[in-house]
C-alpha cells in the first residue's frame, strides 16, 4: 500500500485493464498514466498514451461557456446533492437496525474492500490474486530487515491479508 507507486508491481497489461476499468475516474487514471510513464518500453509508452487520451476525454466545463450552461449544470448539481442528502438520511436511520444498514450501504455503491487494495468490485479473480501476491511479496516481515521497516510492513501485511480474506468471503457468499 505504497502511496508513492500504488500500482508498481503491476504488469503493463494489468494497468491498461484497470485504466478500462475507470474510464471516468481522473484520479485512478492520472495514477495509473504516471506509472505508465515510469517504465521502459514501448508497450508501456504506448498504454500511457491510451491512458492519456482516455485523460483527455473526461469532460471539463467548457472554458467560456454561457450563463446558461454554467445554471444549468448548477442546477443538476444541486439536485445530485439533494439525492445524495436523502440517501445519506436513508444510511443514517438504517443505522440502527443491522440488516438495514447493511442493504443502505450496497445502496449507497459501498465499494467494500477493494478500494483499499486497488481494485475495483468486478475485478477477476486473477487480477484479485495477482495483487495478494504482489502485497505478500512487497509487505511481508521477513522480506524488511530493518526493525523499524518490519513493524511498518508486518502491519500493512496483517491489514491486507484482512482486506483480501474479506473479498474471497465476499465472492464466495
Amino acid at each position: 500500500m505504497d502511496s508513492e507507486r500504488p500500482f508498481r508491481e503491476w504488469p503493463i497489461e494489468q494497468l491498461a485493464e484497470q485504466a478500462l476499468l475507470h474510464p471516468g475516474d481522473r484520479r485512478v487514471l492520472e495514477g495509473l498514466a504516471k506509472e505508465a510513464g515510469l517504465r521502459p518500453g514501448v508497450r508501456a509508452k504506448s498504454v500511457e498514451a491510451r491512458i492519456l487520451r482516455m485523460l483527455d476525454g473526461i469532460a471539463l466545463p467548457p472554458r467560456g461557456a454561457g450563463v446558461q450552461e454554467l445554471r444549468e449544470m448548477l442546477a443538476t448539481a444541486a439536485r445530485e446533492i439533494d439525492r445524495l442528502r436523502a440517501r445519506l438520511k436513508d444510511a443514517e436511520q438504517a443505522a440502527g437496525d443491522p440488516q438495514r444498514a447493511a442493504a443502505a450501504g450496497e445502496a449507497i455503491g459501498d465499494p467494500g474492500p477493494h478500494r483499499r487494495v486497488y481494485l475495483t468490485p468486478n475485478a477477476p479473480a486473477w487480477l484479485v490474486a495477482e495483487v495478494r501476491r504482489a502485497f505478500r511479496r512487497r509487505y511481508h516481515p521477513d522480506a524488511q530487515h530493518e526493525p523499524a521497516r518490519r513493524g511498518r510492513a508486518e502491519e500493512v501485511f496483517k491489514r491486507a491479508e484482512a482486506v483480501f480474506e474479506e473479498i474471497e468471503r465476499r465472492r464466495e457468499g
